[in-house]
């Protein structure tokens, strides 16, 4: 057997496999009941920081398919609401206050941060202040140690209000950049 004949049947034979796999993957999806199925529709576009762009596109995705699925799960019924994101907030060090609404019963916080130089092992750390003065509710605020390096660090926090709140960050560091995700989640 010729080598260029050997290459053609090891070709055939992936492309067939790969036939196999794509109807064994349609046969599946197709027979899926409604409520294994999930639409995700983007409700805002994400603004990335440098080169967390993938990173923080990829928690902004996680986000909305994690509240998707959540309300699957725990058997909204199909009518209701889907949750939608509040707030994307991006930027460096120090910032706000930055207002957001939230009308469901919780809400879900997503911050993804990098920038901490290598020469700062013990990382920097990030306090959310989080206030809402029309609805009375006092939050304690959400400290985050950002790890020093390239890939930087994300952590996910859930609260259960509701209202107008006021989110500002504190940083030692101005270096620090961070990114935001706010979900209202009915």
């Amino acid at each position: 057997m010729t080598p260029q004949l050997r290459a053609q049947r090891v070709a055939l034979l992936a492309a067939t496999f790969a036939l196999l796999a794509g109807a064994a993957f349609g046969v599946a999806l197709a027979n899926a009941t409604p409520v294994q199925r999930v639409t995700v529709s983007p409700a805002a576009t994400v603004r990335p920081v440098g080169a967390d762009a993938t990173r923080a596109a990829g928690v902004a995705a996680v986000a909305a398919v994690d509240t998707a699925v959540a309300a699957v799960a725990t058997g909204l019924p199909r009518g209701s609401a889907p949750p939608r994101l509040a707030l994307i907030w991006s930027g460096f060090g120090q910032a706000g206050p930055n207002v957001f609404s939230i009308s469901g019963q919780s809400w879900q916080l997503n911050l993804v941060c990098s920038g901490v130089p290598e020469d700062k092992p013990s990382g920097s750390r990030l306090v959310l202040s989080t206030t809402s003065p029309s609805a009375g509710v006092t939050i304690a605020p959400l400290t985050y140690v950002c790890p020093a390096g390239a890939r930087g660090g994300q952590t996910t926090a859930r609260f259960y209000e509701s209202g107008d709140f006021a989110l500002s960050v504190d940083s030692a560091d101005p270096d620090v950049a961070w990114e935001i995700i706010v979900t209202n989640i009915p």
